[in-house]
């Protein structure tokens, strides 16, 4: 049985993710990578063959990552990656890395980034650890992973047409096994799935969810919950990590995305789908939440 009810699959259907890799090679010897962290992006490391070891600022031991496995940082946390446990004094120089090779020495690394909009983070990744381990030998979607891995992995020692933008894509499709993988161990990392999963939540985070447009306050979500308004906001809180009507206009800002997918879309209409009686309201919450004037993610 699925751990992931519809409305997540729809979230996560409708997600624009764009990854990019960033290094694909193999490196011996000595090396390190050291990043400062701090950015928007969502960052892993997959390491194709052999060996290395993750180092975190407030961590006493680093991690150890053998060939399948990935590191992921859904935050971009600070983090040193390196070819042994003492970090080498001298970082080394990737600018021109050589190509992947399970024969040599060392260890072969892809490793690549996305930056998801704001709303998106705090709706699929605010309750995330700052770093995951991922091996594919103890996760409950450990054989697709593996099957992913060893075609990126084989992708990546081609130099043909194309290589690059493939493995982009196939670094969408290992951040949503990513995703898979952190919501079986633990659905409440996922704040849209904190709501469902919770009895007193989940009547009224449906309801809304499938009226979107409709006159939502912290009143009427907390009537549905059976809850007084400032137990019903208090337990929201706690749970989803943002307060009601945040999520409700998150929610609505995703939505509002991906109508606004179709260039041919009538921002009026797409204000009104969205819960806003005017254009003006509309642009102004799309602006605050997602960054950006709502024209400039029209399709």
């Amino acid at each position: 049985m699925s751990v992931s009810p519809p409305p997540i699959n729809d979230f996560l259907r409708h997600l624009h993710l764009g990854s990019e890799v960033y290094y694909v090679g193999q490196l011996c010897d000595g090396w390190h990578m050291s990043t400062p962290g701090g950015s928007d992006a969502t960052t892993f490391h997959l390491v194709c063959n052999g060996e290395a070891w993750i180092h975190m600022p407030d961590s006493t031991e680093p991690t150890k990552m053998r060939a399948g496995d990935i590191a992921f940082f859904p935050h971009d946390a600070a983090h040193a990656f390196s070819s042994h446990a003492i970090v080498p004094q001298q970082p080394f120089d990737y600018s021109q890395p050589a190509p992947l090779d399970k024969q040599a020495p060392g260890a072969g690394l892809l490793c690549g980034h996305l930056r998801l909009p704001a709303h998106i983070r705090r709706l699929l990744l605010a309750s995330f650890p700052d770093f995951m381990l991922i091996r594919p030998d103890r996760s409950p979607v450990g054989r697709q992973v593996r099957n992913l891995i060893e075609m990126m992995t084989e992708e990546a020692t081609l130099n043909d047409l194309g290589v690059t933008a493939i493995l982009d894509r196939l670094s969408d499709t290992l951040f949503l096994y990513i995703i898979r993988h952190a919501l079986h161990h633990d659905p409440k990392l996922s704040p849209l799935l904190a709501a469902l999963a919770d009895e007193h939540l989940r009547p009224a985070v449906t309801a809304f969810i499938e009226n979107p447009a409709e006159g939502w306050t912290v009143e009427r979500m907390a009537g549905l919950a059976c809850q007084s308004r400032s137990a019903f906001s208090e337990r929201f809180t706690q749970l989803v990590s943002i307060p009601p009507m945040e999520f409700v206009a998150t929610w609505r800002m995703q939505l509002a995305v991906g109508l606004l997918a179709d260039g041919d879309a009538n921002m009026l209409d797409v204000a009104m789908k969205c819960g806003y009686e005017s254009e003006a309201a509309f642009r102004k919450a799309f602006k605050r939440i997602v960054g950006v004037p709502p024209g400039k993610v029209r399709g």
